[in-house]
């Protein structure tokens, strides 16, 4: 995912989350719908002043928002102080080093708090006493039952082992499980971005290819599965009139492609 937003997915963004189509906006704002379209695409013409102005009051977001000063959508005005964050902290954030955005998503999450939780709980060692406990009094019960002749190899003596609970293993599992579901469901969430990567490789496509060309009758019919990989074409929503001159199409180039045969005139055998 992107660190911030441009200008045009901002407006686009703010657009969509209202429900309006640009058409609407248009009458609601009174911007044409072609300037409107053009501030939303990667070639758009330089937004004026009073665009800003009127988009920005609509929306209910700062001008500074719309222009990419900032990815806060509010004016805030109270100190950095307020944050609790330390001199390191914030020069970390300023410094572009980190995306900033992505830890935002992170902190909004609805399972962060567990995750910090469960956090704190590991690094201020408030279970670790209570592990290393249960663990003395298992090992204790175990050299017991050893000074009485029994063996390591008793199934109730691997039971014990068994028992003994590693911290480490514990948060690690824990801690993993919290930021893994943050993670995933994060990155479902930014499914659709031009940057995030394709579920279908090529390889699953070209695989997907040769399953349909096994599948095909003749040669005409592999043909057009290879066309429609090719241009995309989705030969369902043709009509029988399209079909059928696609079809022939096909096959009077196949007919052209198919090598003459010799006419009997040539060299005569000596």
């Amino acid at each position: 995912m992107k660190c911030k937003l441009s200008i045009q997915e901002k407006l686009k963004d703010l657009r969509i989350e209202k429900g309006l189509s640009l058409q609407e906006l248009a009458e609601q704002t009174g911007i044409s719908r072609a300037s409107l379209g053009n501030y939303e695409t990667d070639d758009y013409k330089e937004i004026s002043h009073k665009s800003i102005l009127i988009l920005a009051d609509f929306y209910g977001v700062s001008c500074d928002y719309l222009l990419g000063m900032t990815e806060n959508r509010e004016q805030h005005s109270f100190p950095v102080d307020e944050l609790g964050l330390d001199d390191e902290t914030i020069e970390l954030l300023k410094n572009g080093k980190y995306n900033v955005r992505l830890i935002c998503e992170i902190l909004k999450h609805p399972d962060f708090f567990n995750f910090l939780s469960d956090m704190e709980i590991y690094v201020d060692n408030l279970a670790g006493m209570q592990f290393r406990n249960i663990n003395k009094m298992i090992e204790q019960t175990r050299i017991r039952l050893q000074n009485n002749g029994i063996p390591d190899s008793d199934h109730y003596m691997k039971t014990l082992e068994a028992a003994s609970i590693s911290e480490d293993n514990y948060f690690n599992n824990l801690l993993g499980n919290d930021i893994v579901k943050i993670a995933k469901d994060i990155r479902d969430a930014h499914g659709k971005d031009s940057e995030t990567g394709e579920q279908m490789t090529p390889v699953d496509d070209i695989l997907g290819t040769f399953e349909e060309l096994k599948k095909a009758d003749n040669s005409t019919q592999a043909q057009m599965v290879m066309y429609s990989k090719l241009f995309k074409i989705n030969f369902t929503k043709m009509d029988p009139y399209e079909f059928k001159t696609f079809t022939d199409i096909l096959q009077r180039y196949s007919d052209l492609c198919k090598p003459v045969k010799g006419n009997g005139r040539g060299k005569k055998k000596k």
